[in-house]
């Protein structure tokens, strides 16, 4: 039995004729490390059911395994075999009852292989030691009327143990590594021991233990099971079946359990259906000049350059194309952020939903067809045409009117007509574009999006993670260059669970029928209370770090070249400086050959045929109106990607400073569900300018194309008498603008080191892995709000028994199983070093 008052058990020595325990002192925290369990209240209590104390269970390593021991394990052990310290009063010690002394038996052979091992001194042990005579120690007999084998059972079983030895990286904190959940021990009453609890197997053969991810539970060997221990079988202790997750619905019009139907204002059907009700005006509009056109022989006298007709004909169509493009803008982010959970609230076995949907927007440029991969056609479809209309209507607006001589009544007469071609074709491309909107309306009506509110923010990704069973899967994710790959496909549900044995109902992401994994994220506060103990000697010494001995994961917590490693492509040095260069020489060749010699002004040859067909297409007009848009139009969609990431960006900007944001600075930033001008204003109240500029350009680069579309038409010049492409010298002069505000733009957008990070964002698992450790899951204040206004009235309060509003910061700090972690965390928590962010100190 263990002696009370006792702390901790080391081995000291070990005989084979009398197996000995001793107990030192430890100075590791049961919360620092997994291989301590947090156990329920029943048995959290300080004494065994015998009365005596029950310390807590420390593993031990030795060198070698013995044949009758269990496979060895590739996990790495963070105790080492202890050496005796020098005899003294204040030294307890238990002494282990010899079973079967006489009889040979695997567990006396293991005995006799360690009793003469090297013992290797534990760091985690300060006082001196040395070796003490095997037969020295004359123990308390055994309790009697107690079966003490279920104890000897467990002492030999990690005696034998086939596990490297390794010693701590630092002396001043705990960084331990996790052990696969089947090594984590939980007392089992029926037993009267320590038991290690069995995590089912997973159903999916495809599912591969990666690097990154915590090792999976192997179902047990058939010589490794038996219904009961007894003393002439030395088996390891029976396993009890872990709580797994199990989906349920909701009571039905509680206010404690809202809803789960959420759908943005933009995608909602009214929403929607305004748009569609545009799009079909647009429609009808282009179709009715087509027709009146062609029987009044066009639509209005040409009466000059200039003027109000001027502007219906050729600026007015690009002007409302341009409206609806930056609508479906704001679809678009609306979509990406919405559809990962749309996908897991509909419970579709899709396995790649979190670790390869973006949540950032990317059909700008180039079409997204990665919802068709992931079971959404009608999104995929709906953003295809998105992007269709957004690359050609604003250039196919910009030349669909032209002036054309007409004889009437014996009189010839200018007058603007409309060009047949390019209207059908913009009456198919917008046709195209309504019938993705309906076949999205469709998607989002009467839906079940497994959403409570709209998820625009860092602080709504917390409330719906807090208690997942899948962040075990990312450890060590937050330093990898990509987290998706190092992710097993799971299929993941979003909406409301239960635990066996528990009543209560909580809310969030996670995998059906699957262990918990996360054990202190289910506690009860008082349990969770002890879990923390012990963390406040933890420091942060960076001469230390580097001279220590320590993991590649704890290496490339602490170097520059992983902290700062990524940023978008677009946003690297070397593509900033090229695109600078080359948008600074365009704008400059472009200003030259404008105004030398008033080469615009003077017009000049159209080098084409000018001459409009019976269809009123002309190909000199066509060619200085479409092309002059298009590319007026690339510049304006390339800068949309370069706005999306500086708004997703800015809540990291913030919790980078060496002082750490507050809750509105950082984890309730939502700029990426603004409307174009709302974030210019609300960045500039919040002092972001350059996000403010960006997003500002982002809106007035739509200009360029506007502008460029109609800014030019072919007319006769009698001083020349030959037909010259003039321009409309006002409208030229405001294009330059814009285009010299475009490019000074690009020295604006030079990434400081406080926007790169060690990896991307755009995939919800991007984000879960700054946040899977961070105690801010198990934060009381945090703990299941039930609607956006509850959380944020949670953030923006200090915490009860603090006067100080609370900061938030991105860097390394101790998570909630005690080792250094990379993330987001409160810049400072009582009785713990404060969070290291390094940004400040190395610019």
């Amino acid at each position: 039995m263990l002696a009370p008052g006792s702390t901790n058990v080391s081995l000291r020595t070990v005989s084979s004729s009398r197996p000995q325990l001793q107990r030192t002192e430890s100075q590791q925290s049961a919360a620092a490390s997994d291989d301590y369990y947090s156990f329920s209240d029943r048995t959290s209590s300080s004494r065994s059911p015998s009365g005596g104390s029950r310390a807590t269970v420390v593993r031990y390593a030795t060198p070698n395994s013995h044949p009758a021991s269990r496979t060895s394990s590739p996990a790495i052990s963070r105790t080492h075999l202890a050496a005796p310290p020098m005899a003294s009063r204040s030294d307890q010690s238990v002494g282990i009852s010899n079973q079967s002394r006489n009889a040979p038996s695997p567990a006396s052979s293991a005995m006799r292989q360690v009793q003469n091992r090297p013992i290797h001194a534990s760091p985690m042990s300060n006082s001196s030691s040395r070796q003490m005579p095997r037969d020295s120690y004359a123990g308390p007999p055994p309790t009697p009327g107690l079966d003490d084998s279920p104890y000897i059972h467990f002492a030999i079983g990690q005696l034998t143990r086939d596990q490297e030895v390794r010693g701590l990286s630092r002396h001043d904190s705990i960084a331990s590594e996790d052990l696969p959940p089947a090594e984590r021990l939980v007392w089992d009453d029926r037993l009267g021991c320590f038991v290690r609890p069995s995590e089912p197997e997973k159903s999916s053969p495809a599912q591969r233990p990666s690097p990154r991810s915590s090792p999976r539970q192997q179902p047990p060997s058939p010589q490794h099971s038996s219904p009961k221990p007894t003393r002439d079988t030395i088996l390891p202790p029976n396993s009890v079946d872990p709580e797994t997750y199990a989906a349920v619905d909701p009571p039905e019009d509680s206010l404690l359990y809202p809803p789960l139907d959420y759908v943005p204002i933009v995608l909602r059907p009214w929403a929607l259906s305004a748009i569609i009700i545009c799009c079909l005006l647009m429609i009808a509009g282009i179709a009715f000049c087509n027709a009146w056109a062609q029987k009044h022989q066009g639509l209005w006298n040409y009466n000059g350059q200039g003027g109000g007709r001027y502007f219906v004909v050729q600026f007015l169509p690009q002007i409302l194309a341009a409206i609806i493009t930056i609508w479906t803008f704001a679809i678009q982010a609306a979509l990406y952020r919405t559809m990962p959970f749309a996908i897991m609230g509909s419970e579709r076995p899709l396995g790649h939903v979190l670790q390869k949907l973006s949540t950032i927007p990317r059909n700008f440029l180039l079409p997204d067809l990665s919802h068709f991969r992931h079971g959404e056609p009608l999104v995929g479809f709906a953003l295809l045409t998105v992007w269709l209309s957004n690359i050609i209507t604003i250039p196919l607006l910009s030349c669909f009117f032209q002036a054309k001589w007409y004889v009437i009544d014996g009189e010839g007469v200018w007058r603007w007509t409309s060009v047949m071609s390019v209207g059908w074709t913009l009456i198919a491309v917008y046709g195209l574009l309504v019938v993705g909107l309906l076949l999205l309306t469709f998607r989002f009506l009467n839906t079940w999006s497994g959403l409570m509110w709209d998820p625009v923010c860092l602080a709504d990704l917390i409330s719906i993670i807090q208690r997942s069973n899948v962040l075990r899967d990312f450890e060590q994710s937050e330093t990898v260059p990509n987290v998706g790959e190092t992710l097993d496909p799971r299929v993941l549900r979003l909406g409301y669970w239960q635990l066996p044995h528990h009543e209560e109902v909580f809310y969030g992401v996670g995998e059906v029928d699957a262990p918990i994994g996360n054990p202190s994220l289910h506690l009860i506060e008082k349990n969770r209370a002890k879990q923390y103990q012990g963390l406040s000697k933890v420091s942060f010494d960076l001469e230390q770090q580097t001279t220590m001995g320590k993991g590649e994961f704890d290496e490339n917590l602490f170097s520059p070249s992983v902290r700062y490693r990524w940023t978008p492509w677009f946003l690297r040095g070397t593509f900033i400086l090229a695109w600078t260069v080359t948008i600074c020489a365009l704008f400059i060749a472009f200003v030259l050959v404008s105004f030398i010699h008033d080469a615009i002004k003077g017009g000049f040859p159209p080098r084409l045929p000018t001459l409009p067909s019976t269809g009123a297409f002309s190909s000199s007009n066509f060619l200085y109106s479409f092309i002059p848009a298009l590319i007026g139009n690339v510049l304006f969609l390339a800068w949309q990607p370069i706005d999306v990431y500086f708004r997703a960006l800015q809540p990291f900007v913030g919790l980078s400073r060496p002082e750490g944001a507050s809750a509105e600075q950082s984890l309730l930033l939502a700029y990426s569900s603004c409307l174009p001008f709302q974030v210019t204003v609300m960045a500039v109240l919040n002092k972001h300018y350059k996000v403010a500029w960006i997003s500002f350009m982002a809106v007035a680069s739509a200009a360029i194309p506007i502008l460029a579309g109609g800014v030019f038409l072919a007319m006769w010049y009698p001083s020349h008498e030959e037909i010259r492409i003039a321009a409309l010298m006002p409208a030229f002069y405001a294009l330059v603008v814009f285009c010299g505000l475009y490019t000074i733009s690009f020295f604006a957008i030079w990434p400081r080191r406080c926007r790169y990070l060690p990896h991307d964002i755009s995939t919800l698992a991007d984000q879960m892995s700054f946040l899977y450790q961070s105690p801010l899951l198990a934060d009381k204040l945090l703990r299941e709000p039930r609607s956006k206004a509850d959380l944020v009235t949670r953030l923006v309060i200090a915490p009860p028994g603090d006067r100080e509003f609370p900061t938030y910061g991105f860097g390394i700090f101790v998570g909630r199983d005690g080792k250094e972690h990379l993330g987001i965390d409160r810049f400072h928590r009582p009785g713990r070093a404060d969070m290291l962010i390094t940004t400040g100190s190395m610019k």
